[in-house]
């Protein structure tokens, strides 16, 4: 492109961010007209290149889907990539203020939130209509508010469960229809609501009840769209490339994430993985929480039937309980959640731990209950039948009592969710690698439905056995004992390989994936930063893959309590499952990370 081309297409390219290229002849055009715009000899070759890409992207989806996220990302990259140069980069190379060209911490601050509100509508609107792995990681984004910026973080969180489906009405319905008649059950559904209850990044989830023939029981269906798929394999591909240009650290751990996603689409899979984690878990923890059965003889490799478990998603209940407790307080919900924000915000509520949640949650509940005892029952007693102003007013109706509603005591929550998903690692080498809010239920009785084990991750034994290693020695902040089991190859340590073997790199990366994410850790820099920091200390050559979907669990479950308030070290709460597996093979390394977390120094 010549220089006055290039400040056009870019000027263009930032201001049409809403343009619709999902369909594979817009991208084909949209190509097209990019190719138009090389001049000269040399320009005719790459121009017909361009148009060959374009022509090939109007019969490939993935090629159209590529096209597009590069028209969309690419601009909204180089944006931000542009402040960034201007207030780090260029600070490094010494250039003077006079210039005008660096940036001061303030002035990027502003600059960077005028980007935040320019792109984050466009991207929203980018990541609804192409949905497949974007959708995916939204969801994932959304589990922490420190993750991304708060004009992205509003519609993010939107993607836990009210999301638009991507199939028409009814066609789930025709889609179950035809699987369950191909595999033998044309008569298995009686009844069918077409309104999904959830919207996941592959497929609806829909109530149903079986015919009597199948028991009449109360299920939900989960439909995989069609050609999602080849969506999520182009998605990832996608991603990757982009990642090489722009962060190249995230590579290897996206690739293992690749290889675990890939799995998700033969929904008989998640049946038997259903099937085994109840096996495991049920026995052990079924007064605290159920999952649902599946009907193997109705599951196909697109449609899933399993039992119906009641019960309203996690952060639904909470809220629904903190509407009732506003309205028994004469206000509303939003006044209450407004008002803990900014407590939050001005320091006076400041993070709790689990423990400390749990217990100001039950003096919470305490005192509500004595309240009720002492006020507003006897209150209610005395409106009833002493106060004489009722009866000389002709209201002779009596006025029912109601119990305020009691919270939901998010630190035992939480603790139970822990402790079910380090069985699920410890004890068994099978877990649910994606333990979103979304995947958590509060049932009638109190327990807790956990739902979605599409993404269920195996390990072996010794894997087993070398993160209860991890798991202590972070405990006892012993940096070269976690460099080690970092980069040891099996059955001694993950295999992960640096270019300087940097034994304070290795702590901090592995503590902050696998337990925390406190300023001791990160030194005060959000999630990039400090994945940056590191990276140009000792950049990564090979990442741990056996422990990348663990520490997405542990990634996960603390982004769910840092949305309650809760700060979670799950290495403090893993402890005893870590040394329960060692009590049998490692008896000696049990003693010596004991004494280590004693203070008697590191664990060899």
């Amino acid at each position: 492109l010549r220089g006055a081309d290039v400040q056009t297409s870019v000027r263009r390219l930032n201001t049409s961010h809403s343009a619709n290229l999902s369909s594979p002849r817009q991208a084909a055009r949209m190509v097209a007209s990019t190719a138009l715009k090389l001049t000269g000899a040399g320009a005719f070759l790459t121009a017909a290149g361009v148009a060959g890409v374009g022509a090939y992207a109007q019969y490939d989806e993935g090629t159209s889907r590529q096209l597009t996220f590069w028209y969309h990302a690419f601009p909204v990259y180089a944006s931000y990539r542009a402040v960034q140069w201007r207030h780090r980069d260029v600070a490094r190379a010494g250039l003077p203020a006079w210039t005008g060209i660096p940036l001061t911490d303030a002035c990027a601050n502003d600059a960077y939130d005028a980007l935040h509100t320019r792109h984050a509508g466009n991207v929203r609107d980018l990541v609804l209509r192409m949905r497949g792995f974007y959708f995916k990681n939204a969801q994932m984004l959304s589990t922490r508010d420190d993750f991304v910026p708060q004009q992205y973080l509003e519609w993010c969180k939107l993607t836990q469960d009210a999301a638009p489906t991507e199939m028409a009405p009814g066609e789930a319905r025709a889609i179950v229809a035809a699987q369950l008649a191909a595999a033998g059950h044309p008569d298995a559904i009686a009844e069918w609501d077409e309104a999904p209850v959830g919207v996941a990044s592959i497929g609806t989830v829909h109530r149903a009840r079986l015919s009597t023939a199948y028991d009449s029981k109360d299920v939900v269906i989960k439909v995989q769209a069609p050609g999602v798929e080849r969506k999520f394999q182009a998605d990832i591909r996608t991603c990757i490339d982009f990642c090489r240009l722009a962060m190249p650290q995230h590579v290897p751990p996206l690739e293992e994430i690749q290889k675990q996603f890939l799995t998700e689409f033969d929904y008989r899979e998640e049946a038997k993985n259903l099937e085994e984690v109840r096996a495991n878990v049920l026995p052990r923890w079924s007064h605290k929480v159920d999952i649902p059965a599946p009907h193997r003889q109705l599951c196909t490799r697109t449609v899933l039937v399993m039992d119906r478990l009641p019960g309203v998603k996690l952060v639904d209940g909470v809220r629904a309980r903190l509407a009732a407790l506003a309205e028994v307080r004469g206000t509303t919900a939003e006044a209450l959640e407004a008002e803990q924000r900014a407590k939050i915000e001005s320091g006076e509520l400041p993070l709790r731990g689990l423990a400390a949640e749990a217990r100001a949650t039950r003096r919470t509940n305490a005192y509500l209950a004595a309240t009720d005892a002492v006020v507003r029952r006897p209150a209610c007693f005395a409106h009833n039948y002493l106060n004489p102003m009722r009866w000389l007013s002709g209201e002779w109706r009596r006025r029912e009592f109601v119990a305020a509603p009691r919270l939901v005591n998010m630190g035992e929550v939480l603790r139970t969710v822990l402790d079910v998903h380090a069985d699920e690692i410890f004890n068994h080498g099978v877990f649910n690698g994606d333990p979103h809010p979304g995947n958590i239920l509060l049932m009638p009785d109190g327990r807790l439905g956990l739902i979605d084990y599409g993404q269920v991750k195996r390990i072996s034994p010794s894997v087993r056995r070398v993160y209860a290693k991890l798991t202590l020695a972070i405990l006892a902040g012993d940096k070269a004992e976690v460099a080690r089991l970092m980069q040891s190859a099996p059955p001694e340590g993950f295999g992960g390989q640096s270019k300087y073997n940097d034994p304070d790199v290795s702590y901090r990366l592995a503590t902050f994936w696998n337990d925390r994410d406190t300023l001791d850790v990160t030194m005060g820099l959000n999630l990039q930063e400090f994945v940056d920091a590191m990276e140009a200390k000792d950049p990564v050559i090979k990442a741990p893959t056996d422990m990348v979907m663990i520490a997405r669990v542990s990634m996960l479950l603390r982004g769910v309590a840092n949305a309650f308030n809760v700060r979670l070290k799950v290495a403090t709460q893993w402890r005893e499952y870590a040394e329960e597996v060692l009590r049998e093979t490692d008896p000696e390394y049990r003693h010596l990370s004991r004494r280590a977390l004693r203070g008697g120094g590191q664990i060899k």
